[in-house]
């Protein structure tokens, strides 16, 4: 896991809570939940006020990461089996998520869980989008929602809305975006692609042993910045790099 979260940026404490870094790497602190507990299942993330919401195995866990306050909310026996998809909101007081069993709606004040009715929930954004492309893999990141079918990838981010045909080349487990870049995000490689002109993209490969479980990307004068979590299978270690570059100094293909 690897998330960047103003000013800092997240990563898994080997499954006990969470590492808090800052820009330059260095550790702000470590939240630590339980090591008993901790194995994500999905997460969301509230840019707004610094807070995780994970879903775990047979509890919801709430991090604040500006208090460290963590807070443990225990799933009733019939929402343990249900699927986490979606976000719909990350509000103050309260989040909705998409489930296989409708839509579930937490509250952060008495964390309360219940579910809703879809036709209740069809004034937050980009709900228009969900249920038009119903049924296509879809990736929320960054306040950032990304439709992709076989034919086309839909990036929309609340105010505007770009199609770009699907030109991803490569084997891959998530979309995000910047507001000029898609980066498709796979173990063994990423694929750069320029949203402006999408039949321009770029490949970056990992050398064995180093695969990527993380990556994030972000826009910032006049540089792409693209930080990774790679993990290492020989000598079993994580490491965290960040490289910034401008889209026309990276090689048609980059081997790190």
């Amino acid at each position: 896991m690897l998330e960047r979260i103003e000013p800092y940026y997240i990563i898994n404490d080997n499954h006990q809570g969470i590492i808090v870094l800052d820009s330059l790497w260095n550790e702000v602190k470590r939240i630590t939940v339980d090591e008993n507990l901790f194995f994500p299942e999905a997460r969301y993330i509230d840019y707004v006020n610094n807070r995780i919401l994970f879903k775990l195995e047979a509890f919801l866990c709430l991090i604040d990461i500006e208090s460290s306050g963590v807070k443990l909310i225990e799933l009733p026996d019939d929402f343990q089996d249900i699927y986490f998809s979606n976000l719909h909101c990350f509000c103050k007081d309260h989040i909705m998520i998409d489930t296989s069993k409708n839509v579930v709606s937490l509250d952060l004040i008495d964390f309360k869980i219940t579910v809703l009715e879809l036709a209740s929930v069809d004034e937050y954004p980009f709900n228009e989008y969900r249920n038009r492309y119903n049924g296509i893999v879809m990736y929320f990141r960054n306040n950032k929602l990304i439709c992709h079918d076989s034919e086309n990838i839909i990036i929309v981010d609340g105010t505007s809305v770009i199609e770009i045909p699907d030109v991803v080349s490569i084997k891959y487990y998530q979309l995000i975006a910047s507001n000029t870049y898609l980066l498709a995000i796979g173990e063994n490689q990423l694929q750069l692609i320029n949203l402006e002109n999408a039949s321009e993209s770029k490949i970056i490969s990992f050398a064995s042993p180093c695969y990527c479980v993380g990556a994030d990307i972000f826009e910032e004068q006049d540089k792409i910045h693209i930080s990774l979590l790679l993990h290492n299978d020989w000598e079993e270690i994580m490491r965290v790099e960040e490289y910034a570059f401008t889209f026309d100094e990276l090689h048609k293909h980059v081997v790190l």
